[in-house]
């Protein structure tokens, strides 16, 4: 059975305000033991087929039409591993729907199924504007019961989401871009991304989950969004070569085709959302066998890039 299903189930947890607030205790639980496990950051190392989804803001048909292309046992023999690159809510008409899916599917799937911090999910850290999902909840749910069940969001689900993954020889994935502010100053992966070694600093997480790619030999520019920075192509050389990648993955941009390349091949945006407010036509998603020795290849001719359309 398609991953689909996982929609029906969480329509039920959504149906009342107690079945939902049931739920985000058992999340935390779940999210905790997968930061205890893996980290911040997580690390790879098997090679296996990877999938990773941009942005979905709340559109429920798009994350459904991903979810079709899997079924339970790609997960339960581990031979598929979901990353899911951040921004589950805002914008969209059923953005409780899509994250709930998603934390029902890491509930069942703790091993397999990831899911990364976006800068909509940062609000402890730069709040985005606009924020629509309180408003969401407090729709449903009305005043009392949505700004209870918000909160408990924030400190249940949003703060306990991986930052980044990482895959030596393969692959860095996150939400935004690559941090200028630790740019050649460590030769640690989860410090470079951090800014330390014990915990995370706020102005570098910003930049993880805010930053832009921009083809420039500039290392960095200020970024036009209000918080983060545009980071040239100087960054990523180093990057692929100081923590030995081929490829960052990231979302956090709007793609007319569902995808972008920058950096000569090194850097892809996916976003796996169409229509308003972006009036996009396709979304795309990843597929990357890292069991396949010429999958880096496949990535650059876009063979591996799987387009959402309607």
């Amino acid at each position: 059975m398609d991953l689909s299903r996982y929609i029906d189930r969480a329509l039920n947890v959504i149906s009342s305000s107690s079945s939902l607030k049931s739920r985000l205790e058992d999340y935390r639980e779940v999210l905790a033991s997968s930061i205890a496990r893996y980290g911040d950051v997580v690390t790879f190392k098997d090679e296996v087929r990877y999938v990773f989804v941009g942005d979905i803001h709340g559109n429920l048909e798009d994350l459904r039409s991903v979810l079709r292309n899997y079924d339970e046992e790609h997960l339960k023999s581990g031979n598929i591993k979901m990353v899911f690159l951040g921004d589950y809510i805002d914008r969209g008409e059923n953005q409780l729907e899509v994250i709930v899916t998603l934390l029902e599917l890491k509930a069942e799937y703790p091993d397999s199924v990831f899911l990364l911090k976006g800068n909509h999910e940062g609000v402890d850290i730069v709040e985005p504007s606009p924020h629509d999902f309180p408003d969401e909840l407090i729709s449903r749910y009305l005043i009392s019961e949505g700004s209870s069940i918000y909160e408990l969001f924030v400190s249940n689900v949003f703060t306990r989401l991986h930052l980044a993954a990482y895959f030596k020889n393969f692959f860095l994935a996150l939400h935004g871009g690559l941090p200028t502010a630790t740019y050649k100053k460590t030769q640690s992966v989860r410090e470079y991304l951090l800014g330390s070694t014990s915990r995370p600093l706020r102005d570098v997480v910003v930049e993880v989950l805010w930053n832009d790619p921009i083809e420039s030999n500039d290392e960095a520019q200020e970024s036009p969004r209000g918080a983060g920075m545009l980071f040239g192509r100087p960054i990523t050389e180093w990057v692929v070569k100081t923590f030995d990648v081929k490829l960052v993955i990231r979302g956090h941009e709007a793609c007319a085709k569902g995808y972008k390349l920058n950096h000569n091949g090194r850097v892809i945006t996916l976003f796996s959302r169409i229509g308003p407010p972006y009036y996009n036509t396709v979304g795309a998603f990843l597929e990357i066998d890292a069991s396949v020795k010429d999958w880096y290849r496949l990535v650059r001719e876009l063979q591996s890039v799987k387009l959402i359309k309607r």
